[in-house]
């Protein structure tokens, strides 16, 4: 029996990928001589946190903190006039919570700017659990976040589904043995659809046809 929905934020919950984008094009434009990003190199940072995005980009630990400054910079910028959740996304949740599921989030995004991004869009105070990347050594597709929330939960792995937009999501909850959620409108939909999610949702309100 399903007791838990765990849900990852950007591109799943709120609509950021854009914003993650631009912000990674302005760091490597700003600090990485002539290289121009594919389309697959910008969606494929979707999943990572920035140390993993900018990693193999770096010259030293001063050039790495350099290009995550700019991404910063410029994210925060953008978030402040591009940022919305999906359509339906509080309304989902309040009715999951009122159908008896516990619902949480785990992203790879630090909890200050988790906390910032769900203020902004009105979806703070909603959930039982948020986990950042400040909370596991490891992350995603490690499945170490998501089993440190169902521990956290009191919860188990086979009662839980993992719904997010990209591979590393579906990924990580497969390994995590949890069951998997993979948004259609997602930005890596037929790399993450490679990896075989139990589940595939049009928008979110398409949650409400399955858990109810």
């Amino acid at each position: 029996m399903l007791t838990t929905i765990l849900f990852d934020l950007d591109g799943t919950l709120i609509d950021s990928p854009k914003i993650i984008m631009q912000g990674f094009e302005a760091a490597i434009s700003k600090h990485v001589d002539n290289y121009q990003l594919t389309h697959n190199e910008k969606t494929e940072i979707l999943g990572m946190t920035l140390t993993m995005a900018f990693n193999r980009f770096q010259k030293d630990e001063n050039h790495l903190q350099e290009m995550i400054n700019t991404f910063r910079n410029k994210t925060e910028e953008l978030t402040l006039k591009m940022l919305h959740s999906y359509e339906n996304a509080e309304n989902v949740i309040k009715y999951l919570k009122r159908q008896g599921y516990k619902v949480g989030i785990v992203t790879s995004k630090s909890r200050k700017v988790v906390e910032m991004n769900l203020e902004l869009v009105g979806l703070n105070n909603l959930f039982d659990i948020i986990i950042t990347s400040d909370d596991t050594t490891l992350h995603k597709p490690n499945p170490e976040p998501l089993i440190y929330a169902t521990k956290k939960l009191g919860v188990e792995v086979f009662e839980t589904i993992y719904i997010g937009d990209h591979e590393n999501d579906i990924i990580a909850g497969n390994n995590a043995l949890m069951k998997t959620g993979l948004m259609k409108y997602s930005y890596r939909f037929n790399e993450a659809l490679e990896h075989q999610p139990t589940y595939i949702f049009d928008d979110l309100n398409h949650l409400k046809k399955i858990f109810w």
